[in-house]
């Protein structure tokens, strides 16, 4: 009995120390976001001191266990955030809650950046590429990608020309360069390529934009507009997640144009005006406009699976209701994404799937209906006294609400993309990838107008309808192998790769009148007597084209000191002329990273300096296929030997030697950061030149078999400078500013359009019109001058009679109604030589602010409003309440419609483009929801609020693409202001 309790006495003094030691631990968890609310995946947390740490899975959670009891502090880290600190107490057997807010690095070497055929970490970049991730994002409604990044990055010009829910933004990188070439960037989205609404906005991860040609030289003739690069989200594994982000939206017009009201006209004729007073008091614009159109947007993301096998699915639902009557489109998006890895992980395969819908309500033109609302008499009344619309049969004068609710149409288009990737890691060092896939597009649509239309009712075709359909396929096949290794202080990666792309689209459309009914509408074209009567008419078309391209790439880089990229792309497009069917595209650029030698070691305030350089060549394939080959069109009639015989003549000649637009561009730039990453920024010079530039001749017949000839004869010049910089102003803990502010410069010229073959018939030609009833060309190109010059006569004052005073071509002032075509000069400009933004984000507690300012200076708009509105000698039509101020201080224009100066006026604006405040629930909150809610936030946001500009049209962001550019077209679809309010939940 004594030898046992000395036993158990032992044994228990022993066992004591590990028992307490098993006894006093406890857990810590929590949940690490962005500091705009967002999970931050695979983010470190460690506890300093210990072995003790965790990754964060996809929806941003971490569990440590066994952490011995006492006070620790926590630490959380990812690339691209700011580290966290944090201090906590655990008990025995206890769970403590750490939860991490980091804030976005404005700047992290360590950051990947999506670039051609891979990525690349940002230290490492040598071409002028910019990234955008979703932290950076605009917030609010989101036309498309472009919408996204408005503002963000320099030298890229995103404008929003149109209220239209159907369109979409244009863009613009580093000016015009081409005249007659495909002006669209090269859009891949997850490498495949695209449009900037493919996927819908809540889908994408980030955008890249590859701006120099030696970053782009790599995608060959497709890539002189730029390249933007859509890398869209994708689950990696872990727990399963749920992600609900919707918003509604209420828009209104921006800016209404002031015309005369019922009492204006009554006032008015009072005093003598001959105006007619038809009885009537009626708001026209109001008529056809939406008081406050709603707008809905919901998306739904789920994710799922484990290391080996995850998967990644959305469905979106977007609702826009336009400004007009009648003017909706709707979206639906669904999107799949599986991935799977195998043998030890060394063979991966992605399979992804997308769907997307489009409808919306065709109807009439919205642009011809404003304009009819614009000039309708607003004495006049909607309806006449029997009920049926109020027409008058004025010659280009209709009843604006009667073509918008008796036109009646539909469009529907699918778009279908289904693309597979299968990678191969045979042995340390080398990845093989095979990416093969189709896209399949069809629209169907079709509109017809009832009897009550005005087709029917003043021009008597008793009833219109057509029906029109369309189909692409586009298939695509790319093999890479990517090599990787470092020897020593050596760091290598070599690219080579194959990529083939196949498409076909056609199209056929019908349209007739003359019905015996307008119930049908477009759903019995046969109906129709204008069938039979030769009168209908049908067309149809198919074209093709194919591209094949070897390629490949040379990364080296030397102690992260001396960087290389040297890259080649061979390229086949059957759209060049028989002779040129292949083409070559260099790219190389070299940094060096002064801030990894010793002499500027000692400065400690200097992070990262990096100088780069490079040079590249990219081309532009002509916009349509067989342009390089003879091509016939159907004339008329002829009676040969009694018999009337269909005529065929040439509307084509062949030109074997057709080829690409080829761009070649220097940039040069340094990248840097200081102040311990606080102030951050880089700065690019570039000159770019286009060679072969498309253009079409005149030519002799014969031995030509036509009079004009496509040949690749021109060339043009942009240079400029771009400055983007970021600041942290504040960065504590609870609160967080950061701002950043980009400019860019742009300067462009046409250097030549002749050879010694082609020469232009003169230096100079016009473009563009004005439009009845003035019929004038508006712009003029010249050798030696930039795109985009407004062309017309250069009022300088008025006379006693009210007429315009203008310069002669030898500078005399003369009246305009003895000017002549040669007094003509150049005006203005309609592309903007600067652009600017300003971008903050505050962080306050779980409340986010962000403020996106944006501008565009030194061009001139065309107002067409008031060229054509503000002139009180038109009493037929309606005209704005300006008509009847002096011109020049001195009287009121007495004189027909004219094209002058003075019609053009300067377009610089500076805009609040979008302002969105958010707050994000604190987790106490959340956990009232038994732990199924993991973050939430909401938020309002405005778009659109204020524009701060001398112009006095409706909106000065006019259209500045192609040659014409800087027109506010008086049918052009006005633009609105936004005020939205929504919400983001994570499951």
């Amino acid at each position: 009995m004594r030898m046992s309790s000395v036993g158990g006495t032992i044994a228990l003094c022993l066992l004591t120390p590990f028992a307490a030691e098993a006894q006093a631990t406890g857990r810590i968890t929590g949940v690490v976001t962005s500091d705009a609310g967002r999970p931050v995946f695979r983010a470190q947390v460690t506890i300093p001191g210990t072995q003790l740490g965790a990754l964060t899975d996809s929806t941003g959670h971490y569990r440590i266990a066994s952490v011995p009891a006492g006070r620790h502090v926590v630490r959380a880290a990812s690339l691209g955030y700011f580290p966290g600190l944090d201090t906590v107490t655990v008990t025995s057997n206890g769970a403590v809650t750490a939860d991490f807010r980091l804030g976005t690095l404005a700047v992290s070497l360590q950051q990947m950046v999506v670039v051609g055929y891979g990525t690349q970490r940002k230290g490492e970049v040598t071409g002028s590429v910019a990234q955008v991730n979703s932290e950076e994002f605009n917030q609010g409604p989101a036309r498309d990608a472009a919408s996204l990044i408005a503002g963000k990055v320099a030298g890229l010009g995103v404008t929003t020309p149109s209220g239209d829910p159907r369109a979409g933004t244009q863009i613009t990188l580093r000016g015009i360069t081409t005249i007659q070439g495909n002006t669209n960037p090269l859009i891949l989205v997850d490498g495949v390529p695209g449009g900037l609404n493919t996927v819908s906005p809540s889908d994408i991860e980030s955008i890249s934009v590859l701006k120099d040609g030696s970053a782009a030289a790599v995608y060959g003739s497709r890539a002189s507009n730029g390249v933007i690069l859509i890398t869209t989200k994708r689950h990696s594994g872990g727990k399963p997640t749920m992600r609900y982000e919707g918003y509604v939206a209420e828009q209104s017009i921006y800016r209404r144009p002031d015309f005369l009201t019922a009492d204006d006209y009554r006032r008015l004729k009072a005093t003598g005006l001959n105006f007619e007073d038809l009885g009537g008091n009626t708001d026209w614009q109001a008529q056809i406009l939406r008081s406050n159109p709603t707008s809905q947007y919901h998306n739904l993301a789920i994710g799922g699976g484990d290391r080996q096998t995850n998967y990644t699915g959305s469905f979106t639902f977007d609702k826009a209701q336009g400004i007009f009557q009648r003017s909706d489109n709707q979206n639906l998006t669904a999107r799949g994404t599986v991935h799977h890895t195998m043998f030890g992980n060394k063979l991966t395969a992605d399979a992804n799937f997308l769907n997307r819908t489009q409808d919306y309500f065709t109807g009439p033109s919205y642009g011809w209906a404003w304009r009819q609302a614009l000039i309708r008499n607003p004495t006049d009344n909607v309806r006449a006294a029997d009920g049926t619309w109020q027409e008058r049969g004025t010659y280009m004068y209709q009843n604006p609400v009667a073509l918008i609710d008796e036109q009646n149409g539909k469009y529907e288009g699918r778009d279908t993309r289904l693309h597979g990737t299968a990678t191969l890691t045979p042995v340390n060092h080398l990845r093989l990838s095979l990416m093969g896939g189709v896209s399949r597009f069809s629209s169907l649509s079709g509109d017809a107008t009832t009897f009550e239309h005005a087709n029917t009712t003043l021009s008597g075709l008793n009833g219109t309808a057509n029906r029109n359909t369309s189909s692409s396929e586009d298939r695509i096949l790319e093999g890479t192998g990517t090599y990787t290794n470092s020897f020593g202080r050596h760091n290598v990666t070599l690219l080579g790769g194959y990529s083939y792309q196949d498409n076909v689209a056609e199209n056929f459309g019908a349209s007739t009148f003359n019905f015996p009914t307008d119930l049908f509408g477009y759903d019995a074209l046969a109906r129709g007597t204008a069938l039979t009567d030769g009168k209908a008419t049908l067309s149809s078309g198919k074209t093709g084209y194919n591209v094949i391209g070897f390629f490949g790439r040379l990364n080296y880089d030397w102690q992260n000191r001396f960087l290389l990229m040297a890259s080649l792309r061979q390229e086949g497009n059957s759209r060049f002329g028989a002779d040129h069917k292949w083409g070559l595209f260099p790219g190389a650029s070299a940094a060096w990273r002064l801030s990894e030698e010793g002499f500027l070691k000692r400065f400690s305030f200097i992070n990262d300096l990096k100088l780069r350089t490079g040079y590249g060549v990219t081309g532009i394939a002509p916009g349509s296929s067989y342009l390089s080959l003879t091509s016939y069109s159907y004339g008329g009639k002829i009676l040969y030997n009694g018999q009337w015989v269909q005529g065929l003549s040439p509307s084509r000649n062949a030109n074997p030697n057709l080829r690409w637009e080829e761009k070649r561009e220097l940039n040069s730039g340094a990248d840097f950061s200081l102040f311990a990453s606080r102030l951050n920024g880089s700065v690019d010079v570039y000159n770019r030149t286009t060679h072969n530039m498309l253009y079409n001749y005149s030519v002799p017949v014969p031995p030509y078999l036509f009079g004009s000839i496509l040949a690749n004869v021109g060339s043009m010049r942009n240079s400029g400078v771009e400055a983007q910089l970021s600041y942290d102003v504040l960065r504590g803990s609870k609160l967080r500013w950061t701002t950043s502010a980009n400019w860019s410069k742009n300067k462009n010229r046409l250097l030549t359009l002749s050879n010694e073959t082609f020469q232009p018939s003169s230096d100079c030609t016009t473009l563009g019109g004005t439009g009845e009833p003035i019929q004038v060309s508006t712009h003029q190109m010249c050798v030696g001058q930039q795109i985009g010059n407004f062309y017309g006569w250069q009022s300088v004052d008025i006379d006693d009679k009210g007429v315009w005073v203008v310069l002669d071509s030898v500078g005399n002032r003369i009246s305009v109604a003895n000017a002549k075509p040669k007094d003509r000069r150049v005006i203005g400009n309609g592309i903007p030589k600067q652009y600017a933004a300003w971008n903050n984000n505050v962080r306050f507690r779980n409340f986010d602010l962000d403020v996106n300012m944006r501008g565009a200076f030194k061009f001139q708009i065309l107002n067409y409003q008031r060229m054509y509105y503000e002139n009180p000698t038109i009493i037929q039509y309606n005209m704005l309440k300006s008509a009847f101020d002096p011109v020049y201080g001195k009287r009121p224009v007495n004189y027909s419609l004219a094209y002058v100066s003075y019609y053009i006026e300067n377009g610089d604006y500076w805009k609040i483009d979008n302002a969105t405040l958010g707050y994000t629930l604190p987790r106490r909150l959340l956990s009232r929801f038994g732990g199924n809610v993991q973050s939430a936030r909401v938020y309002f946001s405005g778009r659109n609020l204020l524009t701060l500009t001398g112009y006095k049209g409706m909106d000065p962001e006019v259209p500045i693409s192609g040659l014409t550019p800087g027109i506010d077209d008086r049918d052009q679809y006005p633009t609105t202001r936004t005020f939205t309010g929504g919400m983001t939940i994570q499951f």
